[in-house]
C-alpha cells in the first residue's frame, strides 16, 4: 500500500517510482514551454497585459508547438532516468523533504 506521507518527517513529499516518469515529463514540458514563452515575450513589445492574458497565450503556445512538447518530453525522460539511477537506486520511494528512502516492503 502506498504511503502518502513520509513515515519519518510526516511530509507529503514522497516521490514514488511509479509516478516518477509522469512528474518528470510534466516538469520537462512546463520548462520547455516556459522557456519558449519567455523568449517570445522578450522579443515582443513590452506593455500592460490584461489579467490571465499571458496564461491564455501560454496555453495557445502549448497547443501549437509539437516540437516544444517533444523537447519537454525528452527532457523529462532524461530527468526521470537520472533520478531513478542516482537518487532512487533500488528503492521505491524518496522523501524530498528529509531524504528518507523507502522500499516496497517498508510501506505496508
Amino acid at each position: 500500500m502506498q504511503t502518502n506521507t513520509c513515515c519519518i518527517c510526516d511530509a507529503a513529499t514522497l516521490l514514488h517510482r511509479q509516478n516518477l516518469r509522469t512528474l518528470a515529463v510534466m516538469a520537462g514540458v512546463c520548462d520547455a514551454l516556459l522557456r519558449q514563452f519567455a523568449a517570445k515575450q522578450q522579443s515582443s513589445k513590452p506593455g500592460a497585459h490584461e489579467p490571465w492574458a499571458q496564461l491564455g497565450e501560454l496555453i495557445a503556445l502549448a497547443s501549437q508547438s509539437n516540437s516544444v512538447l517533444a523537447e519537454g518530453v525528452a527532457q523529462g525522460i532524461e530527468l526521470a532516468n537520472n533520478v531513478e539511477k542516482h537518487w532512487l537506486g533500488d528503492y521505491d520511494s524518496l522523501c524530498l523533504n528529509c531524504g528518507f528512502l523507502l522500499t516496497g516492503a517498508s510501506e505496508d
